[in-house]
């Protein structure tokens, strides 16, 4: 089980190069409702015909023209920001011929019945809307966006894949999943080990999946990245005769992973090598012969220094898993003393040139960083001010460069009616970068933050 979890590392992004054709000028088309409407632009806070409390953004490809029917993704992003996944993966939607419609008005801290609705009536316009492929609905998304994205799959039979970012959802290998999955994550994302668990699964089962690693913590990942979540949704959707075989691309992807595995051969890096073997055989499994590939998979597997570097990882992963477990209970227990002696070993580690040492002691912080802003919201939700003030002075240590933290410590002096020390706190956060008023404004936790007339008045500046 251990070796499954953590054989998957970077999917470099030199592998599968985007060549994306120049861009064509926009056109003009009339949607279902006769509407007018432009390609290749992203349309941002479009309201629901049907609810007009629910708004979204999409974006239509070059190739669409009213009449021919095209896939569908639909994009989940934890705080609404629809506009963000659509503008970054756009030059996609353009070259695999995607629609891309995301919702603006789910987010992380809402119902499920209330999200289940939303999603239900966002379906629903899409299909009124848009000539669009009802066999090819996908849903992708980020962190909580993601577990919805899977939830949605579960639940909804038209949804045949997914492209879950930076968070998964328990699977256990009592039930095959009836929906593709393509899992992105982060190295250093401090859901990494989730993420590599439902992997383990999938390859215990034996299900046709696609893994992505990149090289970052946690975020939506890049273009390079969101590109092989597409290459297997395509794959799949050919696979399973809902896309006519594209033998000219698939050629292309064949060639390009096994140029991959060969140029890891040469540099005898088995982990990578084994990965762009396993990951293309289940992409080309009743396509091409993979006999080879599953054989040269098993010598690497039989071998000395593969069975090393795995129990390597395995100890990196132990000592993770059991780090976590401290640290939370430090959280409460341990001075503040005490976590500056532990934050500085921590970035040490960080700096040395061991690069899976590195990573594992920046999921750690990472990590702490999420815990830290999970606890002090929920002490400061329930007015347990007095055990907020440790946690917080934790959370600067770990992640003093974040400006939640500083929302966090403005938020703190609100409720202990130091409004000078809430105005220098939130500056600071803006200073660091925050100006996603909008989001934060319209949520429980933050609501009366923002209803400050210092407040207001700092954010118009």
């Amino acid at each position: 089980m251990i070796i499954s979890l953590i054989q998957r590392v970077i999917l470099p992004t030199v592998i599968l190069a985007l060549f994306f054709s120049c861009q064509q000028p926009d056109k003009t088309v009339v949607d279902k409702f006769g509407e007018s409407l432009k390609t290749q632009t992203v349309m941002v806070d479009e309201l629901v015909k049907a609810d007009s409390t629910i708004s979204y953004s999409f974006y239509l490809p070059k190739t669409y023209n009213g009449e021919d029917k095209l896939p569908v993704i639909f994009f989940f992003d934890p705080h609404a920001n629809g506009s963000l996944p659509v503008n970054s993966y756009s030059l996609l939607a353009n070259k695999y011929g995607y629609i891309f419609i995301a919702s603006n008005s789910i987010m992380n801290g809402q119902t499920a019945v209330y999200t289940r609705e939303v999603f239900i009536k966002l379906l629903t316009e899409t299909k009124d809307r848009f000539s669009i492929d009802e066999n090819r609905l996908f849903t992708a998304g980020f962190s909580g966006g993601a577990k919805l994205a899977i939830i949605f799959a579960q639940q909804m039979p038209e949804i045949i894949g997914v492209v879950a970012c930076g968070a998964s959802l328990p699977i256990t290998g009592d039930t095959r999943p009836d929906y593709y999955y393509a899992g992105i994550v982060g190295n250093q994302d401090f859901n990494y080990l989730e993420v590599q668990q439902t992997f383990t699964v999938f390859d215990q089962q034996g299900f046709d999946y696609t893994s992505v690693v990149f090289d970052g913590g946690h975020q939506w990942p890049s273009v390079n990245s969101f590109e092989m979540a597409i290459t297997g949704l395509d794959i799949y959707s050919i696979k399973t005769k809902r896309l006519t075989k594209k033998d000219e691309w698939l050629n292309e992807i064949w060639t390009k992973m096994n140029d991959s595995i060969y140029h890891f051969n040469e540099t005898q890096d088995i982990i990578h090598e084994n990965i762009f073997i396993s990951q293309t055989s289940r992409w080309f499994y009743g396509l091409r012969n993979t006999k080879e590939l599953k054989k040269r998979s098993y010598e690497i597997r039989q071998s000395q220094q593969f069975y090393n570097l795995i129990k390597k990882r395995q100890k990196l992963i132990q000592t993770e898993v059991k780090l976590r477990s401290e640290f939370i209970k430090a959280m409460e227990l341990r001075d503040i003393d005490w976590w500056n002696t532990e934050i500085e070993r921590i970035n040490k580690s960080i700096e040395q040139s061991d690069k899976e040492v590195a990573q594992v002691s920046q999921r750690l912080l990472n990590y702490l960083s999420m815990v830290s802003f999970m606890l002090i919201k929920t002490d400061l939700d329930d007015n347990r001010i007095d055990n907020a003030i440790n946690k917080l002075k934790i959370y600067e240590l770990v992640d003093p460069n974040n400006p939640d933290v500083y929302l966090m410590y403005a938020r703190y002096y609100m409720l202990q009616n130091d409004i000078d020390a809430m105005k220098q706190n939130f500056t600071k956060a803006q200073e660091l970068g925050f100006n996603n008023y909008e989001v934060y404004k319209s949520e429980y936790s933050w609501k009366q933050l923002f209803e400050k007339e210092d407040i207001i008045a700092l954010s118009k500046q």
